[in-house]
């Protein structure tokens, strides 16, 4: 595999360990970044994501106010 490029590799967690499901060879200490899958997440951080994205909207919503009021 090329080091240049990101790359994305299925996997699948077994007994705490994350198991690679392609015929890919990674070289050890290679850097890996783990995309937890949305229906594998437990219902407390999925209510917590939606709290940042609701407070996010909010905070736009008055960013947006702010400048319309400047006009």
């Amino acid at each position: 595999m090329s080091t240049d490029s990101r790359a994305s590799i299925p996997g699948i967690v077994k007994d705490g360990v994350v198991v690679p499901q392609a015929n890919q060879l990674l070289a050890e200490g290679t850097h890996v970044e783990i995309i937890v899958e949305p229906e594998a997440m437990s219902a407390e951080l999925k209510q917590e994501l939606q709290a940042w994205d609701q407070a996010s909207d909010e905070a736009w919503a008055m960013i947006e106010k702010w400048e319309a009021e400047e006009q």
